[in-house]
């Protein structure tokens, strides 16, 4: 197996691509799901979920802040079914939130406008950033990030209170709020991408690595996730069946709304650009398990990409047939992959002994 690997991440750049890989779809169709199979009780669905979401956010980042997937101290056998798994897993889910995207906007930006038109401006766009690679990507977030905060703060600030609490109540938690999320886990589990961004020792200011920044984005996203499942609940209530792409949907309750006209732009291209992070941030997860078996990264880069354009063109065709793909049993190794590969590497990075795995660091030093 060849152990090329990339160039270190610091932590607050683990953060925000944390936070970027939970919520971005988060907001687009999966209220629309849970609200169908959950009812009012939808948010209680996304809360359980968050929790053990937040538990494999710490499994990750134990194995990324001593190692990564690729050069894991483990069973070379054992250690490609993983990265198999993982690399499978992240294309699957890669092609459902292309056609998510690819979907919003023809339905909602270009009314009705050709969504393989759209799909060939994202390819090319995928195809750069994953040739560019993980650090390369974890700079991008953090510019985008502020533009991000800023949108959501002006939408909070001046949202219009449209919900009714009545929509919410009465309150009722049981076994089917956990039973509800069974069809739409592959919405879930959005931390095993990161098992490929290493974290580095040190800061470029020269601080130590801390697990602040990683504490504080998993508050954002567990107060983000459900706090949009809420409020979609609360404003639309029963009809929420009915309603796609909330975060669009959302965005229009706004007091500014009435003065400038509809200010949902802003919510859209804040929107748009976390998702092309997303997509990317699966595509490179993609290239580097495919990478730990043949090696040559750009060519892999372009052909999974390439690939990923002509199952999406050819294969798919409509969102109807990749939604149920994954909602049918290939969600469970979603599963395996979100959530068994993270705490199978974490107990690899004890089990098989610090003197190991200081050997292997030594050996990720000499190849970046």
């Amino acid at each position: 197996m060849k152990d090329k690997v990339s160039v270190k991440i610091y932590a607050g750049q683990f953060a925000i691509l944390a936070f970027i890989s939970s919520v971005s779809f988060k907001v687009v169709m999966l209220p629309q799901y849970l609200a169908a199979v959950a009812g009012r009780n939808a948010w209680l669905s996304v809360l359980t979920m968050m929790f053990i979401d937040g538990i494999a956010l710490a499994c990750v980042y134990g194995v990324v802040s001593r190692t990564d997937i690729r050069a894991l101290p483990a069973p070379v056998p054992l250690k490609r079914i993983m990265l198999a798994v993982v690399g499978f897993t992240c294309f699957a889910k890669l092609a459902l939130f292309t056609g998510e995207t690819t979907a919003y906007c023809s339905t909602t930006l270009f009314d009705e406008g050709l969504w393989r038109l759209i799909l060939a401006g994202l390819i090319p766009s995928l195809s750069y950033l994953t040739i560019k690679g993980g650090n390369a990507l974890a700079r991008v977030a953090q510019i985008i990030l502020w533009f991000v905060v800023a949108v959501v703060v002006l939408n909070v600030i001046f949202a219009e209170n449209a919900g009714a609490l009545k929509n919410v109540l009465p309150v009722s938690y049981g076994v089917k709020n956990i039973v509800a999320c069974n069809k739409y886990l592959a919405w879930f589990g959005d931390f095993s991408p990161l098992l490929f961004f290493p974290i580095a020792e040190k800061r470029s200011d020269g601080k130590k690595k801390n697990i602040v920044p990683v504490l504080i984005s998993y508050i954002f996203i567990l107060v983000f996730s459900v706090g949009i499942a809420l409020a979609f609940t609360a404003v639309y209530g029963g009809g929420g069946v009915l309603v796609a792409n909330a975060f669009n949907k959302l965005a229009i309750f706004n007091k500014l709304s009435t003065l400038l006209g509809t200010v949902d732009f802003t919510v859209v291209c804040a929107w748009l650009l976390i998702a092309v992070i997303k997509l990317a941030l699966l595509s490179i997860a993609t290239v580097e398990s495919v990478c730990c078996f043949f090696g040559g990264r750009k060519a892999v880069s372009i052909i999974v990409c390439a690939v990923l354009g002509g199952v999406t063109f050819f294969g798919i065709g409509n969102q109807q047939t990749i939604y149920s793909i994954m909602t049918g049993p290939l969600r469970y190794l979603t599963v395996a992959a979100d959530y068994a590969v993270p705490v199978v590497a974490l107990v690899c990075t004890f089990v098989f002994g610090r003197k190991q795995y200081r050997g292997r660091e030594v050996l990720y030093e000499q190849t970046r």
